[in-house]
């Protein structure tokens, strides 16, 4: 699934990196491929070994198979102009962490759909292998293992909830009629919680009103399905609430005007104006700023000798927000969550609007 909120930091083993994107599989993935292994020696105790290499190749054959769907976002998410940040392999299958505030309803709908299709499209080619190989053979039980596998991800995933895929495209058609992302969110929020009752009502509760007995493994790993789509659509939803407050204020509200000065540049030109500057390199990109505390160390008399890169504090390159004056405060606070300060640059178009603190985006919420 496609994962458009995601930081760019994670944990996981890197096996590959396809132009410049980490491909990652998570220490999470050796469980379920253990689990995987497991249920197919236990069914097959009487290949000997040759149980362990068939689930081996399950397993491997789920974990390509999560890679291509993946993948298939990653691409999409590249070609339309987001920043991906990373490929991951994990437990619950896995997702692809993009940028998404450059994304749109369309963008976003593009990038979460071409990964089922992927699948289907794997499922069928592996169905077409499954003609040309013998069916009690280890190759010819791997790509029907393979073709049901695609073919349940590729549906399943479709399924119209965060965090499925098929969300993703619920979130985008709500954002696209509205205008509004936090909208979207929780739409699709709410149809992901209806899907995950849907699910547990189809998969446990239906064979037991209707005498079946399901097993223990099958109940309980439905169960951990269900827990995490409901907490993935619980998230969903108080994202977009918390958008929603964010809603209430523009950039124009919180940006400090401020001077914009360049390494080279004497500090009496920050100090005429409160000590109180942003520091520009030589391509005009805000990398870092003069504080007044740090301005008042420095002798009056060598104000006009003293460049203020001796006295800039450098800044995390994720401290520019780029957003419009008009716009609400989505792009500042995503910014202050990834660069984890309490003070950053909003820009547009290379242009700096001004200093947003933590305090002026609390104070713009509140007042509103």
């Amino acid at each position: 699934m496609a994962a458009a909120n995601e930081t760019p930091s994670s944990k996981g083993l890197v096996v590959a990196r396809v132009g410049g994107v980490p491909v990652q599989i998570g220490a999470s993935w050796l469980l379920l491929a253990a689990v995987i292994i497991f249920l197919v020696v236990s069914g097959e105790s009487d290949q000997g070994a040759r149980a362990y290499v068939l689930g081996l190749a399950f397993a491997l054959s789920l974990l390509v198979s999560v890679l291509v769907h993946e993948g298939a976002h990653a691409v999409t998410a590249r070609a339309v102009g987001l920043p991906v940040h990373r490929v991951v392999a994990d437990l619950w299958g896995g997702h692809t962490a993009y940028d998404p505030r450059l994304s749109t309803p369309g963008k976003a709908a593009l990038i979460a759909v071409v990964g089922p299709v992927a699948n289907l499209v794997l499922a069928a080619l592996a169905g077409v292998g499954t003609l040309l190989v013998s069916a009690d053979g280890l190759p010819g039980r791997v790509l029907f293992a393979m073709a049901f596998v695609n073919l349940l991800l590729g549906g399943f995933n479709l399924l119209p909830g965060l965090p499925l895929d098929g969300g993703q495209l619920v979130d985008a058609l709500v954002w696209k009629l509205t205008g509004r992302r936090e909208k979207g969110l929780i739409a699709a929020g709410w149809t992901g919680r209806l899907v995950t009752l849907g699910v547990v009502l189809w998969f446990v509760v239906r064979p037991l009103l209707s005498g079946g007995s399901p097993s223990i493994t099958s109940v309980l790993w439905m169960g951990l399905i269900a827990m995490f789509m409901w907490q993935g659509a619980t998230a969903a939803i108080r994202m977009g609430q918390a958008r929603q407050m964010l809603g209430r204020g523009t950039v124009a509200q919180v940006a400090r005007p401020v001077p914009v000065l360049r390494g080279s540049d004497v500090l009496e030109a920050a100090v005429s104006t409160g000590g109180l500057a942003v520091v520009v390199d030589d391509s005009g990109r805000p990398t870092a700023m003069v504080l007044p505390e740090d301005a008042a160390t420095v002798p009056r008399e060598r104000w006009v000798t003293t460049p203020v890169s001796a006295l800039a504090r450098v800044q995390d390159e994720h401290w520019l927000a780029h957003t419009r004056r008009e716009d609400d405060l989505t792009a500042v606070v995503a910014a202050i969550q990834e660069s984890g300060s309490p003070v950053v640059v909003a820009v547009q178009d290379g242009r700096v609007l001004g200093l947003v603190t933590v305090a002026a985006v609390n104070a713009a919420i509140g007042a509103n």
